[in-house]
């Protein structure tokens, strides 16, 4: 079978994991009429756990069977050594291109500071500790199945033009498609960025394991900062919020 098909295939799946969950939703909430929406997320949350690994596991085996390899998977692969500094290096670049795109959303776009999708995910590994496993390995493994294998290796590929231009056009579809989908419309800018830096590093070493390992380090980091140091970054977004406001106070005495 064409590696088109296959890569439409995991394209598929992954729309069939964000929808397959609907039935069961309809189903507790019929169940439990007085329950709240958190409520029922919350007496849901096992059954997404398990459509998110039965769908992994299908994903992992379309993208693996077929015998017409991409560009990417035909090239040569960077060394151990240099899969490490770029998965290291990769993770610095999605930090900084977070905080570059999440200043401009911010500051000139006026987008609000928080994210609803990410306050949201938080909440529920608050609720239920497992879903970090979820946030942390088995999403990030999906999506760059599905956003830098399917969709950006295959356009990346088809495009007749310079392999900057190419670039700059795959990871602008493959990472709008990627944003669109976390249903945070807000902040499309920063969902982008990171797009951007997990396909760069994805062309870099012709290794589809980098940008899982960055993208599984950027969740996993982010999980591990809002759990075990919440109260001391709200304490620093405190004193930031005092400093400014102190700031304003000279500046209108001067």
């Amino acid at each position: 079978m064409n590696r088109t098909i296959y890569s439409l295939f995991i394209v598929v799946m992954f729309g069939v994991i964000q929808i397959a969950g609907i039935p069961i939703q309809i189903y507790i909430a019929l169940k439990n009429p007085g329950a709240s929406v958190q409520e029922i997320l919350s007496l849901y949350m096992p059954y997404q756990f398990v459509i998110y690994i039965i769908g992994l596991i299908v994903i992992l085996v379309l993208g693996n069977i077929h015998k017409n390899k991409n560009m990417f998977e035909l090239g040569e692969k960077s060394t151990p050594l240099m899969t490490i500094v770029w998965v290291f290096g990769g993770l610095v670049l999605a930090f900084v291109a977070q905080f570059v795109t999440a200043t401009i959303n911010i500051k000139l776009l006026g987008n609000p500071e928080e994210s609803a999708n990410t306050q949201l995910i938080m909440e529920m590994i608050t609720a239920m500790p497992y879903m970090a496993i979820f946030v942390a390995i088995i999403g990030p493994i999906i999506e760059e199945y599905v956003f830098r294998r399917a969709i950006f290796a295959e356009i990346y590929e088809r495009l007749p033009m310079n392999r900057v231009v190419s670039f700059l056009i795959a990871g602008l579809i493959s990472g709008l498609i990627f944003a669109v989908a976390h249903f945070d419309f807000t902040h499309i800018l920063v969902y982008l960025g990171m797009s951007y830096v997990f396909s760069f590093v994805y062309v870099m070493t012709n290794r589809l394991l980098v940008p899982i390992l960055v993208h599984m380090l950027m969740n996993g980091t982010v999980v591990a900062a809002q759990v075990f140091f919440k109260d001391a970054i709200e304490n620093l977004e405190q004193l930031q919020s005092n400093i400014i406001l102190i700031g304003k106070v000279i500046m209108s005495i001067i």
